[in-house]
């Protein structure tokens, strides 16, 4: 397992922000003018002068070219400070919600289908003086609105040119012609991928390197991006350094239907729970060599009992669209016989996850937030054991 740096261990809990987006002071109100006295004999009129402009000058943000390094290691050249942008990557979107789009600079903004975004980011759609459009899907990039609205920068995501418009899979082949055909179509736009891995999760690691490229195209806001991640990063090590001590072994489950359950456990999709926040896994005794499928291991009552975790996640996806964490299936699964003969039970250490902050946003500044919420507690319970 990669080590993770550890914070100091005085690390201020408390004093982690979890807000969604900064806000405006409000303006104070405009002092009433004093009341003139009549004068006791008429006064000359002034001589009237010219009137100075006292409005500040816009500033002037940087638009330098600026080499880069994107998600799949292709160097890419971008100009600073795009005001038109389409993003096809969830995480992507949640870093700059967090932030703010507003200190991007952003004006026009292409994202895959806007009424369907996942709840915790549909107050992209209600953002004052930007322009929404939609771009298409996470899987297909429209052309037609490309060509209304061509943008400076595409930042793609790891699904990107996964469909055609009917919505059938592509091939390998023909993802990598449907991106070919798009580059040389919108030739004065650079095309990045900004994304996490889905196999073998790496996620600080991803975010790091996420972040660097866009401190690098937005210069202006660098500080706030790489303060935004230094503070992540003290959280996730906040929880390393107490869940690594103790001795509790813990698995992540995945409710896909009603009745069935997918496993995770290291070099899997959710290795975050056992790479950045330091759980032990309760591994089983034979290698099963299934564990780095993105879609987990199916894994019954039965065989959960049998590794007998002392910790188990849940999320249930079922309710994603919701992002409901303590769901029906969470009950089912507490009220399972078999299931509450395990250590997790005997403990109470079994908790709900918020799934789009889990599985359809990962990669964000506010979904690490949340998840460091959601593990700020499980080491609470620990200690407090």
């Amino acid at each position: 397992m990669k080590k993770l740096f550890l914070a100091a261990a005085c690390f201020a809990l408390t004093a982690f922000a979890f807000t969604a987006c900064s806000n405006n002071e409000p303006t104070p109100a405009a002092q009433p003018a004093p009341i003139a006295t009549p004068a006791a004999t008429p006064t000359p009129t002034p001589t009237p002068t010219p009137e100075q402009d006292t409005a500040e000058a816009p500033v002037e943000v940087p638009r330098e070219w600026v080499t880069v390094t994107d998600f799949n290691g292709n160097v890419v050249q971008v100009r600073q400070n795009p005001s038109v942008v389409a993003i096809y990557d969830n995480g992507i979107l949640d870093m700059m919600y967090t932030i703010g789009f507003e200190k991007f600079g952003i004006e026009t903004l292409i994202i895959p289908n806007p009424d369907g975004l996942p709840l915790v980011l549909q107050g992209i759609n209600n953002l004052p003086d930007i322009r929404i459009f939609n771009g298409g899907t996470l899987f297909y990039v429209d052309w037609d609105v490309l060509d209304l609205v061509p943008p400076e920068l595409v930042i793609l995501g790891a699904r990107s040119f996964g469909m055609n418009a009917a919505g059938d899979r592509l091939s390998a082949d023909d993802n990598a012609a449907f991106r070919a055909d798009t580059e040389a179509r919108y030739a004065d736009t650079a095309f990045i991928r900004l994304t996490i891995n889905a196999q073998d999760s790496d996620l600080l690691n991803d975010m790091r390197a996420n972040a660097e490229v866009m401190a690098q195209i937005w210069p202006q806001i660098a500080d706030v991006i790489m303060n935004e991640l230094e503070e992540i990063e003290a959280g996730m090590a906040y929880v390393h350094e107490i869940a690594s001590q103790s001795d509790l072994r813990a698995i992540f489950l995945m409710m896909t239907t009603p009745t069935n359950l997918s496993l995770f456990l290291e070099n899997s999709r959710m290795d975050m729970v056992y790479e950045e926040f330091g759980f032990n896994a309760a591994n089983p005794a034979d290698d099963l060599g299934a564990f780095t499928d993105q879609h987990g291991f199916e894994a019954r009552a039965e065989f959960v009992l049998a590794l007998n975790p002392d910790i188990i996640f849940l999320l249930d996806r079922n309710e994603m669209a919701d992002n409901v964490a303590a769901s029906a299936g969470y009950q089912a699964l507490l009220s399972d016989p078999i299931i509450q003969r395990t250590n997790a039970y005997e403990f109470g250490f079994i908790y709900p996850l918020a799934p789009q902050e889990w599985y359809t946003v990962v990669g964000g500044f506010g979904s690490a937030r949340q998840m460091i919420a959601d593990m700020t507690q499980v080491v609470n319970d620990i200690q407090n054991r």
